[in-house]
C-alpha cells in the first residue's frame, strides 16, 4: 500500500492543465488556457462548445494585458455545430502572440479578457 501515495503523487504532476471557464452566452461555452511547450512560444487555446440544438456563428475579440495595459488583440471567427465543442490547437482556435513572452505570461501579470463578442445562430458550411 505504500505504492498508492506514490501514484497519486504522479497522476497529479502529470494532469492536463484546467481550462478557465468564461461563461456562455447564446449557447456557447467559452473557456481558455495557456500552453508553453518548450523551445516554442506560448499559446492561448481557446475551447467553445455548442451546448444549443442549432449551429452557432461566433466571433470573438480578446485583448491580451500586461500589468493592465493592452498590448495585443485576437480574434476569431468561426462556426460552430450544435453540440459540438471546438478545442486549441486541435480545430485551429488558437493564438500565438507576438508581444507578450513566455516569462510575462508565466508571471501571472498577463490576462486573456473577451473584450467583444457576437454570436448567433446561423448554418455551418
Amino acid at each position: 500500500m505504500k505504492l498508492a501515495p506514490f501514484i497519486l503523487i504522479l497522476l497529479t504532476a502529470c494532469s492536463v492543465p484546467q481550462y478557465v471557464y468564461k461563461g456562455v452566452q447564446e449557447g456557447v461555452e467559452l473557456s481558455y488556457r495557456w500552453n508553453h511547450p518548450v523551445g516554442k512560444p506560448s499559446e492561448l487555446l481557446m475551447k467553445m462548445k455548442n451546448t444549443a440544438t442549432e449551429d452557432r456563428s461566433v466571433s470573438l475579440v480578446i485583448d491580451l494585458a500586461y500589468q493592465g495595459r493592452t498590448v495585443e488583440t485576437l480574434e476569431i471567427d468561426t462556426c460552430i455545430r450544435a453540440g459540438h465543442t471546438m478545442n486549441g490547437r486541435l480545430n485551429g482556435v488558437y493564438f500565438v502572440p507576438t508581444r507578450l513572452t513566455t516569462e510575462q505570461i508565466k508571471s501571472g501579470d498577463a490576462t486573456a479578457d473577451l473584450s467583444r463578442s457576437i454570436i448567433a445562430k446561423s448554418d455551418c458550411p
